[in-house]
Order: C-alpha cells, then sequence, then structure tokens
C-alpha cells in the first residue's frame, strides 16, 4: 500500500492518505516520552436509523468484547501492562479509539487499535447490551445529562441529532448483531476512518506500521451524513423529584464549518465561559442563587446549538431565569466593552493553549479538523480568526441568536413554585 505525498502543515503536523482513502496525520513532539494515537472514524448517532438509536454507541463497547486474535482481558492488558491507556468514545457525528503509551510501546498501541478495528468478533453481545442499558438508566440520574438530553430533543424532535448518544431503552433491547455487523459493514471505510497521533515517536515507523496496519481495507463509497434539522422552539417542563430545577436554555448555533462560529465562541466564553463571565458573575457572585451556570456552544458538520445551564433551588429558580435572559438581551441590545472583549479572548487563547499541552488533545484537534474541515486548521489560523472578532460583529450575531422564535427551554425537576414558564426573551 503506498502514500499520497505527505503535507506539512505548521506546527510541524504532516497529513498523509491512503491509496484506499484512509487519513493520517502526525505531529511529532521529541521532547516527551509517551505519544496519544486515536482511530476516528466519522460516524456517530447523528446517522443512525431510529429503530436503531444507540447502535454507534453498542458497537464502540463491542469492539472491546474480542477480536479474532485477542479476548476482552487481553486487549486491554496488552496495553496497560506497558503503562499505557486504552479507551474509546461516541459522539454524535464520530467514534474515536485511542491509546495513551510510553515512546517504546507505540508499535503496540497501533497493533492493538488496528485489530480492534478491524478484527473484532461482537463478541457478548447479550452481556454488553445490559451493561448499556444500565449506562443508559444512569444518564437519566444525573440531571445536568438529562437535562441536554431533553434539550437536543426539545430542539431537534424529528432529526438523530435530537436522540441521546447511548439510545433509548427499547431500541438497545432489540438490536441484534446482524445489524452491528451491517452497520459497521456500512460507516467503517477508509474514506470514513482517520489515524492520528501526537507525542514521541518516529515518523517513518509509525507510517509504514499504519499502511500495513490498515492498507489492505477496501476502498468503498462513504454512506451519505443526514440531512440538516430542523429547529423547533418551544418550553418542555418535565417534574422530577429531586432537589433542585435544572435550566437548559437552547438557540440554533453555527454548523462546524460556517466562518462565524469564532464568534458565538467569543460570545459563549463573554455570556458564561468561565469565572469573570457575565453569568457566572451576576447569578453566583452577585447574588448566590447557583453553584453551577454556564454557557456552552457546540458546533456539528450540519447545525450547533449556543446553549445556557442552570441548577438552582425552586424558590430560586424565576430570578434565575429572569437574571440571565436580562444578561442575555444586554448582549443584544447594547455593544460590550472593548476590554471585556479582549479579557474574554485572552481567557480563551490561554485555555486552547494551555488544553494542547496534552497529546491527546493534539491528536483529537488534528483528528476533528481533517473530518470536519478536510484540512488541517492550525492554531495561528484560529487564534488570527479570534483577534478578527470586533464588539460589532459580537452584537450582530447576538441580535440574531437571542430572538423568543430561536428559543428552546427545558426545566427539569420539582414543580417550581413561582410558575415561571415562559421564555423571557
Amino acid at each position: 500500500m503506498s502514500l499520497s505525498s505527505a503535507h506539512a502543515c505548521n506546527e510541524n503536523v504532516v497529513v498523509r492518505k491512503l491509496d484506499n482513502g484512509l487519513t493520517v496525520t502526525l505531529e511529532r513532539l521529541p521532547y516527551l516520552r509517551s505519544a496519544t494515537a486515536g482511530v476516528w472514524i466519522r460516524t456517530g448517532s447523528a446517522n443512525e436509523r431510529k429503530a436503531q438509536c444507540g447502535i454507534s454507541h453498542f458497537l464502540e463497547h463491542l469492539f472491546f468484547k474480542g477480536t479474532k486474535s485477542r479476548t476482552a482481558r487481553q486487549i486491554i492488558e496488552d496495553v496497560e501492562s506497558r503503562g499505557g491507556h486504552l479507551n474509546a468514545f461516541t459522539s454524535r457525528e464520530y467514534t474515536c479509539i485511542y491509546a495513551k503509551t510510553l515512546d517504546d510501546h507505540i508499535a503496540t498501541a497501533i497493533e492493538v487499535l488496528a485489530d480492534v478495528v478491524k478484527n473484532s468478533t461482537f463478541r457478548d453481545l447479550e452481556k454488553e447490551r445490559n451493561v448499556i442499558l444500565e449506562e443508559i438508566a444512569s444518564v437519566e440520574d444525573v440531571p445536568e445529562d438529562y437535562a441536554y438530553d431533553l434539550l437536543a430533543r426539545q430542539m431537534w424532535p424529528d432529526h438523530a441529532l435530537g436522540r441521546p448518544i447511548s439510545g433509548y431503552q427499547d431500541t438497545v433491547s432489540n438490536i441484534i448483531v446482524d445489524d452491528v455487523r451491517a452497520y459497521y459493514e456500512g460507516w467503517y471505510r477508509p474514506r470514513n476512518i482517520f489515524f492520528s497521533i501526537a507525542g514521541n515517536f518516529d515518523e517513518n515507523a509509525v507510517v509504514g506500521q499504519v499502511c500495513r496496519e490498515f492498507g489492505d481495507l477496501t476502498p468503498r463509497r462513504s454512506r451519505k451524513g443526514s440531512k440538516s434539522p430542523e429547529f423547533s422552539r418551544g418550553v418542555m417542563n418535565v417534574e422530577r423529584p429531586i432537589t433542585q430545577n435544572h435550566l437548559c436554555v437552547g438557540f440554533p448555533g453555527p454548523s462546524a464549518t460556517d466562518p462565524e462560529r469564532y464568534t458565538y465562541d467569543v460570545l459563549c466564553s463573554a455570556l458564561g465561559g468561565g469565572s469573570t463571565s457575565r453569568l457566572f458573575q451576576r447569578i453566583r457572585e452577585d447574588e448566590g442563587l447557583a453553584y453551577a451556570i454556564y454557557s456552552c456552544h457546540s458546533a456539528y458538520v450540519k447545525a450547533g446549538t449556543f446553549s445556557v445551564y442552570a441548577a438552582v433551588a425552586p424558590e430560586n429558580f424565576g430570578k434565575t431565569a429572569a437574571l440571565s435572559f436580562e444578561e442575555i438581551r444586554r448582549f443584544r441590545e447594547e455593544p460590550m466593552t472593548q476590554e471585556e472583549l479582549n479579557t474574554t479572548r485572552e481567557h480563551m487563547k490561554g485555555s486552547m493553549l494551555m488544553a494542547l499541552e496534552g497529546t491527546f488533545n493534539r491528536m483529537s484537534r488534528m483528528a476533528r479538523s481533517m473530518m470536519f474541515h478536510r484540512r488541517y486548521v492550525s492554531v495561528e489560523e484560529v487564534l488570527d480568526a479570534l483577534d478578527g472578532v470586533t464588539v460589532k460583529d459580537i452584537q450582530k450575531v447576538a441580535a440574531d441568536l437571542f430572538r423568543p422564535e430561536r428559543c428552546a427551554m427545558v426545566v427539569l425537576g420539582p414543580a417550581n413554585p413561582d410558575g415561571t414558564q415562559e421564555v423571557m426573551l
């Protein structure tokens, strides 16, 4: 199996392609003694049929139950016995299986990753089904996680993005091994697979091994992803006998490739992204109403969300909601100061750059960049884009975003005594 010519990017990132379409990204950091390697597959819950909701996550679990040459224990043991760590996760749009290991054992880690992805026997399905059903039940016992699942359902009721990644009890209960194999065959194709590694390694040795391990995958046309979802506004109240009301407010945000995503990121950080953000200062510091209060911006291939979350005692719910919407309205009606913009921007830059001191985050960033943008988006490009955001940009986006017809809300918890149920924009 040959490779296309190497494409070197800034920051010592190298992008290669196998003949079968599999993408390889590498960033060598010779001053380290470890590396993190990951196999990313461009599919997740957003590509599932309703009747098979949760199958991407189910498949991720089954990868670790055994291959043609390894038992479940051997898969983990071959990495952990060498001081490494093996894990995986599923999101709405991708699945990742990764290993972090010392530089002396990178070859073993890559071989295990390839074995898991290519040679899984999908055994112990019934046993793992029960584990996943317990996982689904546990989500409903974590109000914050459950509130966000409910918000996704409220915002995108007729789209797979609105369904939980782990699936529902009834859909997971009905998945059979033939369903898993068909889903695997349909989505786990070379053009949907991205190998990424960051840390200390021999580039030629890694590239050669990736060619040997993955080069025999047959190139086939990839399935098409899901259509763009339609946003649905409205308020959902879900009563639960718990001690707090959990408020989730959502707005439709930009996609992962929308040029305005940087403006949304800055707005999100200024509103509720840290301890100096408006929501944190107003709700927690000034009023003492909540311990947890923040905003979040999530971007997908064809959609995005801008959300606000707060957990408060029922007697404080009405005031918290009113003050939160007051702070949201301020962005729409008053330009933020240049000083606040500069402070927010520096906070974001610091958070991003410090996160990139870890090999997992570097490895992940390269893979997601190739999946979403089909090219490596450098750190310098992101920093320049953040520097280009202006006060006028923030107010323009806020005026377009924060409107009643673009707002969805979920309230999870005991019936709030003041009866606050309406969106107050």
